[in-house]
């Protein structure tokens, strides 16, 4: 005779699928069905606070080259820029990254960017921020993971409409995500730049390795350092920064 169970261990059969389907993708095992992709902001989180692996001391030799730029009588910033930018490429195999700065007019300007199409920066360059959009959380929904570090998911879709063509593939907005490592189109980072008072002078944007992974939380927290370097940079100059014209 066909024994039958109560409905409670139905629910508590369904939490142990759940809760194997988040370790599975959490160790890169890919699970059939949907991805609960608010575990990954959650999972960041974790190793962000315990990372698993510190690069920071293979790192330092290469961020020592960033100081070399305070030794100069006068600090060239787009040279700073761009080396940072390059150097968050190679070091952190990142796809692109991008520095964008607020003006003296108080508006956020992509500034220095590599690694993109060229149909992307073009249409990047052509965005402007103020403050309240920069921070408006209603369409630029994030996850926090640390006073730095902001990531927004493709599942969110954290863009306005405008922005579409900013992304390097527009075509795969909406791809299904498979593993809480996976990169999907529409994924970003957001490192800001602080300064005094916790002021926001500018951002760091990145979104994928080149291997098609999130980036993971030892390379978010050296590019925090670089993104310090160049507040101190950008605060050490009293004319300012002088944005490239058109």
């Amino acid at each position: 005779m066909a024994r039958e169970f109560p409905q409670e261990v139905d629910w508590i059969d369904d939490e142990l699928q759940n809760h194997f389907r988040w370790v599975s993708s959490c160790r890169g095992v890919t699970m059939p069905g949907p991805i609960g992709y608010q575990d990954i902001p959650r999972k960041m989180k974790r190793d962000y606070e315990f990372p698993a692996v510190d690069r920071t001391p293979r790192i330092l030799d290469q961020m020592s080259s960033l100081l070399t730029h305070f030794q100069k009588p006068q600090i060239d910033l787009r040279e700073l820029l761009t080396d940072a930018a390059n150097l968050m490429a190679k070091q952190f195999s990142l796809k692109a990254v991008s520095i964008g700065l607020r003006g003296s007019d108080g508006i956020y300007r992509y500034e220095v960017m590599v690694g993109y199409r060229h149909e992307t920066e073009t249409a990047s360059r052509k965005m402007a921020y103020t403050y309240e959009q920069f921070t408006d959380t209603t369409v630029y929904k994030g996850y926090t993971i640390s006073k730095y570090t902001k990531v927004f998911l493709a599942e969110d879709n954290p863009w306005l409409e405008s922005e579409r063509e900013v992304f390097s593939v527009p075509s795969l907005l909406g791809t299904t995500r498979k593993s809480l490592e996976d990169y999907v189109e529409g994924d970003y980072f957001d490192v800001r730049i602080l300064g005094k008072n916790d002021q926001i002078l500018g951002w760091i944007e990145f979104a994928r390795t080149i291997t098609g992974k999130l980036p993971d939380m030892s390379s978010i927290r050296c590019i925090e350092v670089i993104g310090q370097i160049i507040a101190a940079a950008i605060v050490s100059q009293p004319e300012g920064f002088t944005r490239r014209s058109a």
